[in-house]
């Protein structure tokens, strides 16, 4: 029961939110805990990847966080797209890839196969795509409630800066 309970909080916690039936909190800056003194902070998957061959090892709390803080700064760049006055499914696409990016990267940073196999999976069950939900996918989903226009493309930006609190709770945040 023991390991069923950690599998289970090991694949929710680099998952990113639920997109239904869970609480969901908008997303802060990571404040606590200090990053670790040299521990590299890989900017993307790749990066991650390599520095991953090269010996580096996170822990999925240091990649929870990495994920925290990357999805909470969406809140600033959607803000200067505001003022830029992107279009709404510019700032969409923006804000889906920010988000997509730090998933990927987070899941880069696992150091156990079989963790990051067991989230690939819930995601091809979920969504189709073992790398979480398609821009697509989301677009959909907005529209299938009703939303049309600018309405379903702010939905998409608006959920990209939500994470998971019960995950987040779990681990700490």
């Amino acid at each position: 029961m023991r390991s069923w309970l950690r599998f289970a909080l090991v694949a929710l916690s680099l998952a990113g939110p639920a997109l239904t039936g869970c609480s969901r909190e908008q997303a802060a800056p990571i404040e606590e805990p200090a990053w670790p003194e040299g521990l590299p902070r890989p900017q993307d998957a790749a990066e991650a990847e390599r520095l991953e061959q090269a010996g580096t090892r996170w822990t999925n709390r240091q990649a929870r966080q990495l994920y925290l803080e990357r999805v909470a700064g969406i809140a600033a760049e959607v803000e200067a797209w505001q003022k830029q006055q992107i279009p709404a499914d510019e700032q969409a696409r923006r804000a889906y890839q920010i988000r997509h990016d730090a998933r990927m990267t987070a899941r880069a940073m696992m150091s156990d196969p079989a963790e990051l196999a067991a989230l690939q999976e819930r995601d091809r069950a979920k969504y189709g795509n073992p790398d979480g939900p398609t821009f697509e996918w989301l677009l959909e989903r907005a529209r299938a409630k009703g939303l049309e226009g600018d309405a379903a493309y702010l939905s998409i930006v608006e959920s990209a800066q939500r994470t998971d609190a019960s995950v987040n709770k779990g681990l700490g945040f």
